[in-house]
């Protein structure tokens, strides 16, 4: 089985008003659900093999704080197309990963993760929320073969909602 969680960058900074998008970094706030996050994701034992992000410095700095807890050693890989492109661009992204690697995780925006969710997910969202998770896992062995996989909702976690 091959398993993608996505998760949307933490709540971020809008105080200074000349920093581009990309230059926009997390608020206080959105590290601590982060963090809260990442704990939980720990206890359950959901510790990826590799973290795809966004260039942004809102979806680094998550990447970073989900390393931190989920563990050093795990690497990270900024993709541009995680920032620049769509659902479709994030899904064939996942296509070239190395066959070896059996769980990603993948930190980036909305609308693109809204979507990519609900392609997946039983009971469809209006908004993936910021530091929110979810999980799916494909009945594959090859991650090319994932378009033809049948799958099934592993995990949806919004933060709020964590103690």
């Amino acid at each position: 089985m091959k398993e993608v969680y996505v998760i949307r960058h933490g709540k971020s900074s809008w105080e200074i008003p000349e920093w581009s998008d990309e230059e926009r970094p997390l608020r206080k706030k959105g590290k601590k659900r982060t963090q809260k996050v990442a704990k939980y994701l720990k206890k359950k034992g959901i510790v990826p093999q590799l973290i795809l992000t966004s260039p942004a410095k809102r979806a680094k700095q998550t990447a970073k704080i989900l390393r931190e807890v989920l563990g050093e050693k795990i690497p990270v890989r900024t993709e541009k197309i995680l920032y620049t492109g769509d659902e479709d661009d994030m899904e064939a992204l996942l296509y070239g990963l190395d066959d070896k690697i059996e769980r990603v995780f993948v930190v980036g925006h909305n609308p693109d993760l809204t979507d990519w969710v609900n392609k997946y997910k039983d009971e469809k969202i209006f908004n993936f929320p910021t530091s929110a998770v979810f999980g799916v896992g494909f009945y594959a062995k090859k991650w090319p073969d994932l378009p033809w996989a049948s799958y099934q909702e592993l995990l949806y976690v919004e933060p709020k909602r964590l103690k």
